[in-house]
């Protein structure tokens, strides 16, 4: 490649020599009329002019911009020393500049609307009106921009090595896969600009106002916002680690996935801010208070945190993060959701675990965790080191713990029906009054481990070792402690109805009671209750037969005064027969035959108690009539 100082040298001389009246035939018809000698750049063999090197060299390797590039000419600030109002300057709005000479100093010139793509610019653009000019892909290495407007200005592309936009209004700029490496932008408003893929390695933000500004998939590692407004920041997956965020205000930021790794956050706020993914570790001073989303990786607390002390997640719903941190020793994540959660891989010791609901999760470091109260019913906690944890109170029926490491913890009325404890250290553990129903415990080390009161009916030691064990008060009806090591174990007050020890060794169940056995006491309530069916049958069965007496009882008193009344009125006709007959003269019938009959049916009658008794009335009240019937016997 030839050397370009020959011919920048001819390019000087030509435009000398040229008069300064018309436009000379070398100059577009828009051209700016300068003077020769103070041109800086001509597009022309821009492979000789501009010695950068390509977008793609800067990218992989940024520290190889050139020596020629990176010094800045004291010379070039010299147009720039007297105050000016933008847009005071030269009047070149909306012109197309890409193939004329630009003067050196454009100090408030007014570039609204120009046009500036790909062109190596040079000169002093300070306090410059630029809003809505395009300057996509132009080459503004080291390029004096203090205090320019560039409201909506088209950056996308353009190389800002080293530029200088401090107190620049950028906003709603478009600087879409920029290179504004090591860029000064100190104090300058890009807010609503978008920088998507930008390349801003060290690039200075200091006081800078960045809300809204889209990041997305940027590289901006290394690069100084300390006490920057980010407010509403997108930057998904950009890569920001080694940043300087102090006092930082990243207010409902989409940082979901960002890499901040080895960042400085002291004093930063991330209220509302969404951290879902991103990538903190390292990070120093970093308090996420407010935000939301579950980083990939936190900072490693220290060793010695306080329970609570590490990172807040109360009451958060995580059943959806799809990657945890490493480590979230000492963090608060009090009745947080995890239903069906893998933290296998998570380190929790000393967290505040309280009220969780976690049924179905998997949790394998949580030394000293406070568990109390937390819903863990079906949790997998095989091999879990809870060395020292507090699960006082808490429910995990069905909870799989086998070969977990207990010793010293407190299940103090913890809820572990059907829960499996073989091959688990549960030494010196507390389990008063745990609810440990049909429990297995098979293999289990629990020497000195304390089970006043617990509820272990159906409980199943066997194999296991409980030496020094307390089983003070226990209810261990039906429990299983064959080929079990007892020595030293406590049982006073315990009721022990149907413990077997076979080929236990130390049984001692001294000061223990028994009950009838159960076998018996199911047969006796059976057969109890089936005597009380019996009974109960039979009263059934008498008061039915009973009812049925009465009723037959009242229909025969029916049956009984009707038939009376009837009987009644037969006697009475027959003795108005007997006056009858007597008034009416004729043979004279067998008189007192008759009347005998009358009074023996009026006798009879008032003396009836049944129908048969009605039946013997009706007889004699026949007798009476026949002896009227006929005369009597001479």
């Amino acid at each position: 490649m030839p050397s370009p100082a020959p011919l920048l040298a001819g390019v000087t001389i030509l435009f000398a020599a040229l008069p300064s009246g018309p436009a000379s035939p070398l100059q577009t018809s828009n051209a700016v009329p300068v003077a020769p000698v103070a041109v800086a750049v001509v597009r022309v063999a821009p492979a000789a002019v501009h010695v950068a090197a390509s977008p793609a060299a800067l990218t992989a390797v940024p520290a190889a911009v050139p020596a020629a590039v990176q010094g800045a000419p004291a010379a070039r600030t010299a147009g720039a020393g007297a105050a000016c109002r933008p847009g005071s300057g030269p009047r070149l709005a909306g012109r197309n500049l890409t193939r004329v000479a630009l003067p050196a100093d454009l100090s408030c010139a007014d570039l609204r609307g120009a046009r500036l793509d790909g062109v190596v610019v040079r000169s002093v653009l300070t306090r410059a009106d630029l809003r809505g000019a395009s300057l996509k892909g132009a080459r503004l290495a080291q390029a004096e921009m203090a205090g320019a407007r560039l409201g909506k200005a088209d950056l996308s592309e353009a190389e800002l090595y080293y530029a200088n936009l401090r107190g620049a209004d950028l906003r709603g700029a478009v600087m879409d896969d920029s290179l504004p490496y090591s860029a000064h932008f100190e104090g300058a408003n890009l807010s609503g600009a978008t920088m998507v893929r930008a390349k801003t390695y060290g690039a200075q933000f200091d006081d800078a106002k960045l809300v809204g500004v889209d990041l997305t998939d940027a590289d901006a590692y290394n690069t100084d916002m300390r006490r920057a407004d980010l407010t509403g920041l997108k930057a998904a997956k950009a890569r920001m680690y080694g940043s300087t965020l102090l006092r930082a205000v990243l207010r409902n930021a989409d940082l979901r996935g960002t890499q901040l790794r080895r960042s400085a956050m002291n004093g930063a706020t991330f209220k509302g801010a969404d951290l879902g993914g991103a990538d903190l570790s390292d990070v120093t001073g970093a308090r996420l208070e407010g935000s939301k989303g579950m980083p990939k990786s936190l900072p490693a607390p220290d060793p010695a945190c306080e329970p609570g002390s590490g990172q807040r997640y109360a009451g958060w719903d995580l059943t959806r993060v799809a990657e945890f941190p490493r480590d979230l020793s000492c963090a608060d994540l009090t009745g947080a959701k995890l239903d069906g959660v893998d933290l296998g891989g998570v380190k929790l010791d000393r967290a505040i675990l309280r009220d969780i609901v976690a049924t179905g999760a998997t949790i394998r470091y949580a030394k000293g965790a406070d568990l109390r109260g937390a819903l863990l019913e079906h949790a997998k906690l095989g091999s879990a080191e809870l060395m020292g944890a507090d699960l006082s109170g808490a429910r995990m029926s069905g909870a799989q713990f086998g070969s977990a490491k207990l010793a010293g913890a407190n299940l103090t009325n913890a809820e572990l029906s059907g829960a499996s404890f073989g091959s688990a250290d549960l030494a010196g553990a507390r389990l008063g009054g745990a609810d440990l129903r049909d429990t297995e415990f098979g293999s289990a080390r629990a020497d000195r481990a304390d089970f006043t009161g617990a509820r272990m009916e159906r409980a199943d030691l066997s194999s296991g070792e409980f030496r020094g064990a307390v089983f003070r008060g226990a209810r261990m009806g039906g429990a299983d402690a064959r080929h079990t090591e007892l020595r030293g174990a406590v049982f006073v007050d315990a009721e022990v109805t149907g413990l077997d020890t076979e080929y236990s060794e130390g049984a001692d169940l001294s000061g223990s009671s028994s009950r009838m056995a159960p076998g018996w006491v199911v047969f006796l309530a059976v057969t109890g209750l089936v005597v009380l069916w019996v009974l109960f049958r039979v009263i059934v069965r008498g008061r039915r037969r009973a009812g049925l007496a009465r009723a037959e009882t009242a229909e025969r008193a029916v049956l009984f005064e009707d038939a009376r009344r009837a009987q009644e009125e037969n006697v009475t006709r027959l003795g108005e027969e007997i006056d009858r007959l007597a008034d009416g003269g004729g043979d004279a019938p067998d008189w007192n035959r008759a009347l005998d009959c009358y009074d023996a049916a009026k006798e009879a009658l008032a003396t009836a108690h049944d129908l048969q008794d009605l039946k013997a009335v009706d007889v004699i009240v026949a007798r009476g009539h026949n002896a009227l019937a006929r005369p009597p016997v001479r």
